[in-house]
Order: structure tokens, then sequence, then C-alpha cells
């Protein structure tokens, strides 16, 4: 029987932490006993991280998600790897989704969408800091869920 593939998406508008919260789960990852095959960043900041765990299972976490990015380069990367699961991020609608829409259908992976919490009145503070960590947490705990089941 074929495994399952997943990319999970944290589709959310511009500025919503969707890459911040990405970072949490590549440091979440990198402080784990995960080994790290390969490595990309941007100036700005963004991150394209490939992981292998002991059992030998693969995910690569991309923070893009930006339309006129790298993202779908990105993407093909990390589809062109043995990765179970893609962590990635995209807007909530237009070239960007359809960069995760098209490359999931293409490679046989299946989407897991969500979008992350947001404040209206947002400011870079100590509850949004934790919040953001309690979501990277529950990211690791699903990828952990995926490629064990």
């Amino acid at each position: 029987m074929k495994e399952k593939k997943y990319i999970i998406c944290n589709y959310a508008k511009a500025n919503w932490g969707k890459t911040k919260t990405l970072l949490v789960v590549i440091d979440l990852l990198t402080k784990s006993n995960c080994e790290i095959i390969k490595k990309e960043e941007t100036k700005e900041g963004d991150k394209w991280y490939h992981f292998k765990f002991k059992n030998g299972k693969e995910v690569v976490i991309s923070t893009l998600g930006d339309p006129d990015s790298e993202q779908l380069r990105w993407l093909k990367e990390a589809a062109k790897t043995r990765a179970e699961v893609i962590v990635t991020a995209s807007r909530a609608r237009g070239v960007a989704r359809h960069n995760v829409e098209n490359i999931a259908d293409k490679h046989g992976y299946s989407i897991i969408k969500f979008a992350n919490f947001h404040f209206e009145d947002y400011v870079e503070d100590l509850l949004i800091t934790k919040i953001r960590k309690k979501e990277a947490e529950k990211i690791v705990e699903e990828i952990s869920i995926l490629l064990n089941s």
C-alpha cells in the first residue's frame, strides 16, 4: 500500500504571523533529535528546512507563502524529496494558494489546512509569542501523528 503524504498549510492573509509560527516549528524540530538534511534561508528571514527523523521519515518546512516569492520553487524542491509531510504557508487565496494546491495534486499530497490565530490590534508581544509557540507545538504534534500512523 502506498504511504499517504500530507501538506500542512497555514492559509492566512498577509501579516497574520504565518512565517513566525513556522519559524517556531523549525526551531522546535532543530532542538529535537531530527537530522537537518538541507536548509536554505533568504535575506528576508524565510527558511526552508529538510528534516529526517530517527525512524527515517522526512519532513520539509517552508515558510514562504507570498506571491512573487520563491514559494513555488521551494514547494517543487520539497516535493522532490522523500518528505512524507511538507509544512508551508500560503495566502488564503490567489497564486500562492494555487501553487500549494497544484504541487499537492501533481505529487500526491493531501492538504491539511489551518489558519493561525490573529489579533486585529496585532502587536508582537508576550501574549502573541506564547500563542505562536502553542500553535507550533501543535503542528509538531500533528507531524508526529501523521508520521507514526
